[in-house]
């Protein structure tokens, strides 16, 4: 039997985000896919669905089968929030990557920050952009640095994994800022010039959870959704349409990965004790992902310990 891969997102019309993106992703994967819908997207705003509503769907997903992995995005509200966050505590939910979208590309959605506090230290991954990770820890993330430092707060209040994306800095690469349980890396790509493209993080974060789902370990996960949505965004490039909008397609996740990494900037905000990246015999080991050809130097400091954990 296949894994089985849950998204709780909303609707996006465009399908290039959302519900429909997540499963373009899954089923890519081949993966079984489950989906709980909080809302929908309009002109200008969300409307989110009643909580009732969302609880039901997750109910009748939970009896269906048990997710293997599960990518949440848009919540709506501090009420589905909760109770998304109940199933967490229950154990029902495994694997959880939390993309704390709180600006949707389409429209407008201010979300309520108190709402994703909730599931974030039941998280296995949280994958903010730096607007989102502002927004988070009520403060600039205007570089690197920043970034750091944010990752290091964000860890602090449970996820054991932080990937904060920096596509919005500009500059001739794309640098994310990875939080590990043995301390922070820059991973660096080269920035693909693809102005007209939507959906980016949506499918990194989803990338991740089907990888998890697939049983892989976080290093490989977050490295190959890395390579992959790079190789998405060159691709799209070359294909907008009339409107000047680019889709960005899923691919088969490929065994290797261009991304290459470097120690993330210490600051004040992030203890040098947490900061270092480890060089205990424990990191020294092989992992799955370098085992499978993934070379990519953040990749040796990422625990793959966590992979198979409840996220409750």
């Amino acid at each position: 039997m296949r894994p089985v891969a849950m998204t709780i997102n909303g609707a996006d019309p465009t399908g290039q985000t959302g519900i429909a993106a997540d499963l373009a992703v899954f089923r890519t994967h081949r993966l079984t896919t489950e989906c709980v819908v909080t809302g929908a997207h309009g002109p200008a705003e969300l409307y989110a669905l009643p909580t009732t509503v969302v609880g039901g769907q997750l109910s009748v997903a939970l009896r269906q089968a048990t997710p293997a992995a599960v990518k949440i995005g848009v919540v709506g509200t501090a009420e589905i929030a909760g109770v998304i966050a109940a199933h967490m505590r229950a154990g029902d939910l495994r694997n959880v990557v939390v993309d704390p979208e709180l600006v949707a590309g389409h429209g407008s959605h201010l979300g309520v920050v108190a709402s994703l506090m909730r599931l974030l230290p039941m998280a296995a991954i949280i994958t903010p952009n730096i607007d989102e990770a502002a927004a988070l820890v009520g403060a600039p993330v205007t570089n690197t640095s920043e970034m750091a430092s944010a990752a290091e707060h964000l860890a602090s209040l449970g996820a054991r994994y932080v990937v904060i994306t920096g596509g919005r800095l500009g500059g001739d690469e794309c640098v994310d800022a990875v939080w590990t349980p043995t301390g922070a890396r820059f991973v660096r790509t080269p920035r693909i010039d693809a102005p007209n493209t939507r959906g980016a993080g949506c499918m990194f974060s989803a990338m991740i959870a089907a990888r998890l789902a697939q049983g892989r370990g976080m290093t490989e996960a977050v490295t190959i959704a890395k390579e992959q949505v790079t190789k998405a965004l060159t691709a799209a490039r070359a294909h907008a349409n009339a409107t000047g909008q680019a889709p960005i397609l899923p691919t088969p996740a490929s065994r290797s990965t261009a991304a290459t990494s470097t120690p993330a900037t210490r600051n004040s905000a992030m203890p040098a004790s947490r900061a270092a990246v480890s060089t205990t015999a424990e990191d020294k080991q092989t992992t799955p992902a370098q085992r499978s050809g993934v070379t990519n130097a953040a990749a040796s400091t990422i625990d793959d310990r966590a992979h198979a954990e409840s996220a409750a």
